[in-house]
């Protein structure tokens, strides 16, 4: 085998300067970077914040700004080339932070002859150098691949992703033979340029990629294009080679504060500074074993997949330079710094290139198969698992055995493989697309809104702040169907009520006929009936109230939402857009299918809303049509009975469509009111928003008296884009002030829907108007952005308040914050402390400001926001309410004196009445009056600042169609403020038409019967003041009947009285002389009794007098028995009381005798006390002797237990010692033992041997005597003890056992069967 060619050398290192960018223009920014003349140094000037020195780096390359790609692809791409087709492997990779032009120098326009970077050109000049030297008998063979590293993991950019990619990615491995490749990544054979530049093309279509604040088309993942070339010269062996070579092109280095990164972008982010930071890390590494020598520096190549593909390119068999792109400006010195230093440390890394050949690698990988195959025969008896070594041993022999034919078979069934799944992904994809449009013409063959809002919302994956918008549809939409269930209702109510009334007439009539002649008298029965019909005619009345306040309910909620809906359409429709614009990447297709498909459900809803509000009203205009329907015999005949009384009842007739006369002629208008040519129910059918909460109408269609910049922000909800104002206020508290609409064309208007106007709410998508008169001329990030007002944006609006505006300024002149605090970079490496007290010092000042400009706590409350909430991204309403003050301080501090009315006043303002005139030519003009009057018609605005209140033109809409509106405030909240959107029709529409149009053709909805209608939407007879005409002249009618039966009642009633007069008059004469005879004999019988009673008394008094003697002689008995009685008691108590007094006498001596005895027993009781004190002297005496003897048996108890303690230890320590004597004993019993076997076992041997040797030394006796031999030898095996070294000979008493130098042999004697029976001992 030849010797291998090495190339021992460093990592070059380029360096490319782009120019300043425009972004970097509008911060302020310098170059701060200059370029040495001989293209190999770059001084980066020192940072005014740090005032440290001039930083000066000499590279093998540095390019400047005004660099062509040309020119580095002559100085780093040529050189790679010859090296590849010398058969050495090479390595470019650039890095930098990001939109530096890493992308730019790699690929840039790929299409372009001039701007193409190093990739394409390499691409193009590899096979251009492939044509000019193949021959017969030299041959090329180029494969390609391409990969890149998303969130750390590995996946093949020439293999469209879909369900069967492992979420994984790929594996990567390592082996001698193929140093570290990517398992399973395609390796496609690529025959021209034209080829190998379109899988370039589309790898990068399915790179990742999203735009922030840095870069809008930053790269979110690491590529890496690799192209393997091999080479068979037949006629030179030296030419027999491959070479690989890697491009790469790494994800820029970023910080989250400066790209406003959020959700899956900030997680990218955060993935491509791990693994930049491990290649750091590896190349400190690298570079401390190059500058160490000998001394071994542990390499972190497995810390991240970017590293463990890079590692032979790092530090391995390649020849490696590195791009290094970097910005010119000073926003960017860290970045810039960093990126230096990384070079500089990159430059002293030292790789080993290895020219490779064929048959080295086809060795290498021989050799790695055989080691394999000998663990595998190691393992092969074991219970390891083996099976990984197999798979390799295969994979490895296969890879031995592939020829070119073989790669490019692969090479062609992986192409195959990559187009039928590129087919199955459009498969995929336009079935998506058909399932989408299948779900949507479900929904409009459903025609049911709530279905359809139900699917936007399944949609809304929270990207859209629109789409976001949609959720509270569902309840608004539940609240219309509850209407409109309460309107069907409330017309059956006023139906039961007015069938009630018809019914009652009915049997009026017929009472009236069955009385015959005296029906014209008014009977009780004919009364009571039209007494109830008069009743209930005025609760149809009453209902018919409820049913318009219901209906008026149902319009204001239909015409809030329709705005809402026309609104979202709109922003959706901006924010695909705007997405299109940016770049056609597949990531960005998806949202922008998202988006159009969002579109497509918005359309729809928005049809089926139209389609819902005219089919509502259409059935309500049915309802009314039914309802109106009072037409009978009974009605005929109220209104004839009425007619006979002597009423007039043309009008009433007419009114109800009675007789031939009076139905041709038009009703006259109630106070209610008929609109001149459509009804309400047509009205509220087709009136939709005319376009300005919708962004319809142009910002050039609003004008206004004054503060005409603030006209175009007079949009209902703001509109699509957020103005800076909120709204429109005029200059001047006037009623002479004015807001002009242009409409566009001729419309019929039919009402408004206001809003009030508030400068400072803390709606993020008001932030960004404001703020950008604070920082203006300086571009301000989305309003994506705004939703949580980063760190950065805060600290930019305040800086440029104060240098640009003077804001937060004292009266010296200076700024309120220190210079420390206005330096950003200062502040983003300062402690959290030091940006907590500069927070809270802002917010104080912002208090301050509005305090000083007199804003009170009633026009804006104090800010609720902490330090800790800007730091920590909460309480976000508030973070952007603060920056809306902050640019409405910068407002009204340029203004000045200017006069702008309550334009730029804070606190809520709305407008409460107005009144609004029409053009249709923008000429002449005529006020919008009260239906059947001149006077203008007063409009009812707002109750508050946030709420919609829509206000009908109802009758007094103008009759002809309208092209310019002016709408003028009469009275206010504060400041006239206000947002506006008109309501109202294309002329020549038509209801009827617009529902059949309107309604879907659906296969389900085939089996459903058509809508009964008996009429179109424009008769009058559907209208609600129709029937509530014909209620009030049935209820008019019937008071004239019941008025008329009561009053011919009452006449009858008269006559009857005065006949009944005469009558009493002779009865009351008759009665009189009766009564005068009757009081005649009263007076005879009064004598009478007056003679009677007196007989009477006379009696009464003799028995008295005897009763009364009775009396007495009863009591004299009774006092003599008494007397007797209470004598015997006296006895017997005089006998009681001498038994008690000698009683008394006992008590006494015994009373003495217990005195005595207690005196004793007291002085038996001292005794005892003093006995008992005696005791509990000696108790306590004796507790304290008890103590001290307790205290001394505790004391000998402890010392009795630590000597028992001592004891078991020393018993423990003793049966130790008896236990080791015990062994010690049986191992020398057992010695001894075996001693003695031994013993026994040499003293046989030692008996044995001297009876050989007795033997022995009797046969040399005889032999030396010539005596014939009977000696047998034979050499007993010696003991282990006593058996001779290896090369020795067995001797007896150092004699030989047999002639010397010969071999004795074995002689034996007929009698030696019988010598063994002696003992020679």
């Amino acid at each position: 085998m030849a010797e291998v060619e090495v190339d021992q050398t460093s990592v070059r290192v380029a360096v490319r300067c782009r120019p300043m960018s425009q972004k970097e223009k509008n911060e302020g920014g310098e170059i701060c970077v200059e370029v040495g003349k001989d293209g190999q140094s770059i001084t980066l000037q020192s940072d005014n914040a740090t005032n440290s020195a001039p930083h000066t780096f000499a590279f093998d390359h540095v390019f400047g700004w005004d660099s062509t790609q040309p020119q580095v692809f002559d100085t780093l791409g040529r050189p790679l080339l010859d090296k590849a087709f010398e058969g050495y492997n090479a390595t470019i990779f650039a890095y930098g932070q990001t939109g530096s032009g890493k992308t730019h120098t790699m690929m840039s326009d790929r299409k372009s002859t001039v701007d193409k970077g190093l990739i394409p050109r390499i691409s193009e000049d590899l096979f251009e150098r492939i044509k000019k030297l193949a021959t017969d008998s030299r041959k090329f063979l180029v494969q390609c691949s391409f990969l890149e590293i998303y969130n750390e993991i590995v996946y093949d950019l020439l293999v469209p992703r879909g369900k069967s990619t492992p979420k994984t990615g790929l594996e990567i491995r390592e082996s001698k033979g193929m140093g570290v490749y990517v398992k399973d990544l395609q390796e496609i054979v690529v025959e021209d340029s034209e080829k190998l530049q379109k899988l370039i093309d589309q790898g990068f279509d399915h790179r990742a990629t999203a735009a922030t604040q840095m870069n809008a088309t930053s790269s979110r993942s690491h590529c890496l294009f690799i192209i393997k070339m091999h080479q068979k010269d037949e006629t030179n062996a030296s030419n027999c080679n491959f070479a690989k070579i890697n491009l790469v092109d790494l994800a820029g280095s970023e910080r989250a504060s400066r790209t406003g990164a959020q959700g899956d972008t900030l997680k990218e982010g955060a993935n491509i500074n791990k693994s930049l930071s491990s290649l750091g890390n590896v190349i400190n590494a690298l570079s401390k074993a190059a500058s160490s020598g000998s001394k071994k520096v542990f390499i972190p190549y497995r810390d991240s997949k970017l590293t463990r593909v890079l590692q032979e390119s790092l530090g391995g068999n390649a020849l490696t330079t590195m791009m290094a792109a970097m910005s010119p400006s000073k926003t960017n010195y860290e970045e810039t710094l960093s990126t230096l230093n990384y070079a500089k440390r990159a430059k002293t890394i030292k790789v080993n290139a290895t020219k490779n050949e064929e048959s080295e690698q086809i060795a290498k990988l021989q050799e790695e198969v055989e080691a394999l195959k000998a663990k595998l025969m190691e393992q092969a008896s074991g219970v390891a698992d083996t099976s990984k070594y197999e798979a390799q041993i295969e994979e490895m022999e296969r890879f031995m055995k592939q020829t070119w034919d073989d790669k490019e078979k692969a090479s062609k069934q992986h192409e195959e493989e990559r187009k039928a799944l590129e087919a199955e992904a459009k498969r995929n994809r336009e079935q998506a697309l058909e399932e989408k449009s299948r779900r949507i013409k479900l929904l409009e063959e459903k025609n049911d809104i709530e279905l359809s809002i139900q699917d936007l919302r399944v949609q809304n994956d929270g990207s859209s702040h629109w789409v976001s918008a949609a959720d509270p549809w569902v309840k608004t939409v539940a609240n219309v169907v509850a209407l409109e269930q309460k309107i069907a209702a409330q017309c059956r109510a006023v139906g039961l009520c007015k069938d009630s009334v018809l019914q009652d007439l009915e049997a009026w009539s017929a009472q009236r006929a069955k009385e015959g002649r005296d029906a014209d008298e008014g009977s009780a029965a004919s009364r009571m009936l039209l007494q109830q019909a008069e009743r209930k005619s005025a609760s149809v009345l009453k209902e018919l109230v409820v049913l318009e306040k219901q209906e008026r309910d149902l319009e204001r909620l239909l015409v809030n939402f329709s705005p809402e809906v026309r609104q979202v359409l709109r922003g959706v429709d901006d924010e695909s857009a705007q997405a299109s614009k940016d770049d056609d990447k597949d990531e960005e297709k998806k949202d922008n299918s998202k988006a159009e498909e969002s579109t497509k459900v918005l359309s729809l809803i928005d049809r089926q809303l139209e389609h819902r509000q005219i089919a509502a009203w259409r059935k309500i205009a049915d309802d009314h049509r039914t309802l109106s329907n009072f037409t009978g015999e009974a009605v005929k005949g109220l209104l004839n009975f009425c007619t006979a009384m002597g009423k007039s009842t043309e009008e009433l007739s007419a009114i109800l469509d009675l007789g031939s006369d009076s139905a041709s002629k038009e009703p006259s208008p109630t106070p209610r009111g008929a609109q001149n040519l459509v009804g309400a129910e047509v009205a509220c059918a087709l009136e939709r928003p005319l376009g300005l909460a919708s962004g319809d109408l142009a910002d050039s269609a609003l004008t206004a008296t004054s503060n005409k910049e603030a006209a175009s922000c007079a949009r209902l909800l703001d509109g699509v884009v957020a103005g800076m104002y909120g709204g429109w206020c005029p200059a001047q508290d006037s009623t002479g002030e004015y807001l002009q609409i242009d409409l566009g064309a001729p419309r019929h208007v039919s009402g408004f829907a206001l809003q009030g106007r508030s400068l400072a709410n803390g709606d993020y998508r008001r932030s960004r108007p404001l703020v950008s008169k604070v920082v203006e001329p300086e571009p301000l990030p989305s309003d994506k952005i705004f939703k949580r007002p980063p760190v950065r944006l805060i600290h930019d609006v305040t800086l440029a308040a104060v240098t640009k505006h003077k804001v937060f300024v004292g009266q010296d002149g200076l700024p309120d914050f220190s210079e420390e605090q206005l330096d950003y970079k200062n502040l983003q490496k300062a402690e959290r402390q030091f940006k907590s007290d500069f927070f809270e010092l802002l917010i104080k000042k912002v208090t301050a400001a509005l305090k000083a400009i007199g804003v009170t706590e009633e026009q804006a409350a104090p800010l609720t926001l902490s330090a800790s909430d800007i730091l920590g991204g909460k309480n976000t309403s508030e973070s952007n309410r603060m920056l809306q003050l902050i640019g409405v301080i910068v407002l009204k501090q340029n203004a000045g004196k200017t006069a702008c009315g309550g334009l730029l006043e804070l606190g809520p303002q709305w407008v409460t009445q107005f009144t609004a005139s029409w053009s249709s030519d923008g000429q002449a003009w005529a006020p919008i009056v009260k239906f059947g009057s001149k006077e203008p018609l007063v409009l009812e605005g707002c109750s508050d600042a946030f709420s919609v209140k829509y206000v009908s033109l109802g009758a007094s809409m103008p009759a002809s169609p309208v092209r310019y509106l002016r709408l003028l405030p009469q009275a206010w909240h504060r400041h006239a403020g206000m947002r506006v959107e008109c309501f109202g029709w294309e002329e020549g529409a038509d209801p009827d038409k617009s529902l059949t149009k309107e309604r879907p053709k659906s296969s389900s909805r085939k089996k459903e019967a058509p809508p009964t209608t008996n009429g179109s939407m424009l008769d009058r007879a559907c209208r609600l003041e129709n029937l509530f005409n014909k209620a009030r002249s049935i209820q008019q009618g019937v008071e004239m009947a019941h008025a008329s039966a009561t009053e011919k009642w009452k006449l009858a009633q008269q006559a009857e009285a005065e006949q009944n007069k005469k009558a009493m008059a002779e009865k009351t004469q008759v009665e009189q002389q009766l009564a005068d005879a009757l009081k005649q004999l009263e007076e005879l019988r009064a004598e009478h009794t007056i003679l009677q009673e007196k007989a009477s008394e006379t009696e009464q008094k003799l028995i008295d007098a005897d009763t009364e003697k009775l009396k007495m002689e009863v009591d004299r008995d009774r006092a003599e028995m008494q007397l007797k009685s209470l004598e015997e008691k006296l006895e017997s108590a005089n006998q009681s009381l001498d038994e008690e007094r000698t009683k008394v006498e006992e008590f006494v001596k015994k009373e003495e005798e217990w005195k005595a005895d207690r005196e004793d027993f007291m002085l038996q009781i001292g005794v005892l006390t003093e006995e008992r004190d005696a005791a509990r002297k000696n108790e306590e005496e004796l507790f304290e002797n008890l103590n001290a003897k307790e205290e001394e048996v505790m004391n000998t108890n402890e010392g009795y237990c630590h000597l028992t303690e001592q004891i078991h230890e020393i018993r423990e320590d003793y049966d130790e010692k008896i236990e080791q004597r015990d062994s010690v004993i049986e191992t020398l019993t057992s010695q001894h033992r075996l001693l003695s076997d031994e013993g026994i076992q040499l003293r046989k041997e030692l008996g044995e041997w001297k009876r050989k040797l007795a033997e022995a030394e009797k046969a040399v006796h005889r032999s030396e005597l010539g005596l014939p031999l009977n000696y047998s030898y034979q050499v007993i095996n010696p003991t282990p003890t006593d058996s001779p070294k290896k090369g020795q000979k067995a001797t007896v008493d150092g004699k030989e056992a047999a002639a010397k130098n010969k071999k004795t042999p074995s002689v034996t004697s007929p009698n030696s069967e019988y010598e063994d029976d002696f003992d020679d001992e």
